[in-house]
């Protein structure tokens, strides 16, 4: 029984547990990312209030004036440039989650078949 909790059955022990982490940790990640790419954040308001907080509280002037259109151009195309950022982003976590989860993998079999009862 001494030799089942030897200092190197205990360093097995230990990066299984490790490892078992990681896995988990990789495969909460994954699945967070997968939503995000699935379901991505959008504000739930009319598009002026986002370019334009300023109109949302009440109004104090009698007639809404908007913005010019070629203005509202250039912050529709930031935007865009913004959400492709962001979905690259989102990928690249995705990708980084799996990885993560295919190298604890290997890494746990080996450990967890060498130790020795």
């Amino acid at each position: 029984m001494a030799q089942s909790w030897s200092i190197k059955n205990l360093y097995f022990y230990l990066v299984c547990l490790v490892t078992l982490f990681l896995f988990v940790g990789g495969t909460i990640s994954a699945i967070s990312s997968a939503a995000q790419l699935a379901l991505p954040d959008r504000p739930n308001m009319p598009l002026i209030y986002v370019y334009f907080p300023e109109y949302k509280g009440e109004r104090t002037l009698p007639v809404f004036d908007p913005p010019p259109l070629a203005e509202l151009e250039v912050r529709r195309a930031e935007q865009e440039k913004t959400d492709i950022f962001s979905q690259g982003f989102t990928k690249r976590s995705l990708l980084n989650a799996i990885a993560l989860m295919i190298i604890a993998v290997p890494f746990y079999f080996y450990h967890w078949r060498q130790i020795k009862p």
